[in-house]
């Protein structure tokens, strides 16, 4: 991480809870650098599957805080100095929801909701 103290305290400060990437499973990134803010990792729904009306609160009520969440995920990155691996600054976050989580743990286990809801009419969303 970073050897400024300054910086190292606003980070501290501004960002108590930050989560290791390596320990989320079900989530798959492409970086060497593998920590993000909990509060971003909070509101997205990975290994949730949004019906209709969860979709609609997700997208009505939640969607604006994850995209404040997103812009300070990309402050914390800043001041913690993460790069890409040419030693440019990173300037977005990429996750996705595991495939082989998804298909091998998550829809053996939801199998009969997801298709009660299907033979209902009911569309199953799913964040990747």
């Amino acid at each position: 991480m970073t050897t400024n103290p300054l910086r190292d305290q606003i980070i501290r400060e501004n960002f108590p809870q930050i989560a290791d990437l390596r320990n989320q499973v079900h989530i798959s990134y492409w970086s060497n650098y593998h920590l993000i803010s909990q509060p971003l990792l909070n509101y997205l729904p990975f290994g949730r599957s949004l019906g209709p009306t969860t979709f609609y609160q997700y997208i009505d009520y939640q969607f604006d805080n994850l995209l404040i969440e997103a812009r300070r995920n990309l402050l914390f990155l800043s001041l913690s100095g993460a790069n890409h691996f040419n030693q440019t600054p990173v300037t977005q976050t990429t996750l996705f929801f595991d495939e082989t989580f998804f298909w091998h743990y998550y829809i053996p286990v939801r199998t009969r909701e997801i298709t009660e809801a299907i033979l209902q009419g009911n569309r199953i969303r799913f964040l990747s």
